[in-house]
């Protein structure tokens, strides 16, 4: 039998997380030799916040499995991931700076900053899993499922926050009172902002059926795999 921490590890898709990022980053090193040019570092930044959501969810993941923490000490922890969860999916927005550079062919940045989003998603995903599960256990599945239909509402407007009105995450903690006004201003208005509600419902769908889409695919018995 393999140890615990493994199963554990492997059951959160760990493995894969690390590959993808090491090609990101092989890809990132790869651009910046064949271009002499430092363009797209900063994707390495962005990838980097899409795994705080990872690790926050890994941590509760264990301290739950674990008995060592009640859920109402994971609170905190709950908290912290739903502020920097939007850093995830971020990576898809990324996009927005796909243009012909000199040097080097559109296709290959193309598929730099399609692999960063799928791995930011995936990310996202996986972390999104561990509190749906954990919620299931307190308040059943369907409460789950609203949990998850919350979180992606507010992921989607976070993704606006920070795409549009460039808001960092650790903003709420840096800078609480313009955050805060912006936000009550958002709620006063939300009519005011088309970006803001395009942006938030698509985002919002985005996550909603991908995660329907992973949750079915991890659910998936090896019988029917099999017959499949």
């Amino acid at each position: 039998m393999r140890p615990l921490s493994l199963r554990f590890l492997n059951h959160h898709g760990l493995l894969p997380a690390l590959l993808s990022t090491a090609v990101c980053v092989g890809m990132v090193k790869t651009r910046v030799d064949w271009s002499q040019h430092s363009v797209y570092l900063w994707l390495l930044w962005n990838l980097f916040l899409a795994w705080v959501p990872y690790g926050l969810s890994m941590m509760a993941s264990f301290l739950h499995a674990h008995g060592a923490a009640r859920w109402w000490s994971l609170v905190p922890l709950a908290v912290a991931w739903l502020l920097v969860f939007p850093n995830a999916p971020y990576l898809l927005t990324d996009f927005i700076h796909l243009r012909p550079r000199q040097g080097i062919p559109l296709w290959f940045d193309a598929a730099l900053l399609g692999l960063f989003a799928a791995t930011g998603w995936m990310l996202g995903l996986l972390s999104l899993e561990v509190w749906k599960r954990l919620l299931e256990e307190r308040v059943g599945s369907a409460g789950a499922w609203l949990g998850v239909a919350v979180v992606s509402v507010l992921c989607g407007y976070g993704i606006y926050l920070g795409r549009v009105e460039r808001w960092n995450s650790w903003d709420v903690l840096t800078e609480p009172r313009p955050f805060f006004s912006a936000i009550r201003a958002h709620l006063r208005e939300p009519g005011e902002n088309p970006q803001l509600l395009g942006i938030t419902a698509l985002f919002t769908v985005l996550v909603l059926l991908s995660y329907y889409a992973f949750e079915q695919l991890r659910r998936r018995r090896p019988s029917e795999d099999a017959q499949a």
